[in-house]
């Protein structure tokens, strides 16, 4: 009986764990809000969902890690590659709403700060041509 109730345990965590994405487009913005557990598959998807709303240049995406528990620190660097990437096509990646724990994560592996700089504040919607601090495009 103690087994069986462990192995209930296991999978109800393995599916709160479960990373969601949900992308929004509008113009030139692109929002994603993260929610649950971002590891390197979950970046894998997260590019997959994007991509194929950049069809030009000059894009900016936002990542809304509001509701993301946690960050695999090893998605860092496939976090790094793909801001590295966007950037050369002239797209921007701004980071909304990530806790200070997520920050930090970011930080102990993002050694240049290339993510870690990058804005994380209300101010950034300015940048979505005059979209509200409030509300997501």
């Amino acid at each position: 009986m103690p087994r069986e109730m462990t192995r209930q345990f296991v999978r109800q965590e393995a599916a709160g764990s479960r990373l969601e994405i949900e992308v929004r487009h509008r113009e030139r913005a692109v929002w994603v809000t993260l929610s649950g557990i971002l590891d390197r598959q979950g970046v894998e998807r997260l590019i997959s969902r994007v991509a194929p709303r950049l069809a030009r240049r000059g894009c900016r995406i936002i990542l809304d890690g509001s509701r993301l528990s946690h960050l695999d620190y090893r998605a860092t660097h496939s976090l790094l590659a793909w801001h590295r990437k966007l950037r050369d096509h002239r797209h921007q990646l701004f980071l909304q709403s990530w806790s200070d724990y997520l920050k930090a994560i970011l930080v102990m592996e993002d050694w240049d700060r290339e993510l870690g700089a990058m804005p994380t504040e209300p101010s950034s919607w300015r940048l979505l041509d005059g979209a509200p601090a409030d509300r997501a495009p």
